[in-house]
């Protein structure tokens, strides 16, 4: 008799033993299904996951080379949409095999693998001068940046200065590769020829 009682006693705190045991699995669950719906809320407030002061990066090609530099006085990173969001920032091509073209502006936005930069407020790209070319210099207020192919674009009004010559326009394309440029419309050029030396 006494052993049946043991017996009984056994599988009561069994029972309490395994519904306490199922009540945390369940709590657990609850918590981390609240903490899942939190992070989701911050991640998607629209608020930076991280923030840097005088930030420099290097974007490299495919067999590790350089391609460009980015630099900026201050950067955010949104975590939604992996874009990071730029205060002055400077673009430096690097490739040893282009021209070297620098590009300033007041802000910038570029998406989640780097390869478009949206720069607005005071745009101004400079190629710097070639043993047969001058530099040259383009200024509008709002250009996109495809660092993969080294083309710039604007639907913008542009002043392109190449030596002492300028030409005015609205959008252009810029293929820093291809050494060409392309400017779409209300196209007027006032030329001057280079200094002749004497």
């Amino acid at each position: 008799m006494r052993r049946r009682n043991w017996d009984q006693l056994a599988a009561g705190v069994s029972l309490l033993l395994l519904a306490a045991l199922a009540a945390g699995t369940w709590y657990l669950a609850l918590q981390s299904q609240r903490e899942e719906g939190r992070a989701r809320v911050r991640t998607t407030s629209g608020e930076p996951d991280y923030f840097l002061d005088d930030a420099v990066f290097t974007r490299i090609d495919v067999h590790g080379n350089p391609v460009y530099r980015i630099s900026a006085e201050h950067l955010l990173h949104y975590p939604e949409d992996g874009t990071s969001v730029y205060q002055s920032p400077v673009l430096v091509s690097v490739d040893p095999d282009r021209p070297r073209v620098t590009v300033r502006a007041d802000q910038g936005r570029s998406n989640a693998d780097g390869s478009q930069t949206v720069l607005t407020g005071d745009v101004v790209l400079v190629r710097a001068p070639l043993a047969d070319e001058p530099q040259m210099t383009i200024r509008t207020e709002k250009a996109t940046i495809y660092s993969d192919t080294q083309i710039a674009r604007s639907d913008q009004p542009v002043r392109i200065e190449r030596g002492r010559s300028v030409l005015t326009g609205v959008g252009m394309e810029f293929d820093n590769a291809a050494r060409s440029l392309k400017v779409d419309s209300q196209v007027t050029f006032t030329w001057q020829p280079p200094p002749t030396s004497r």
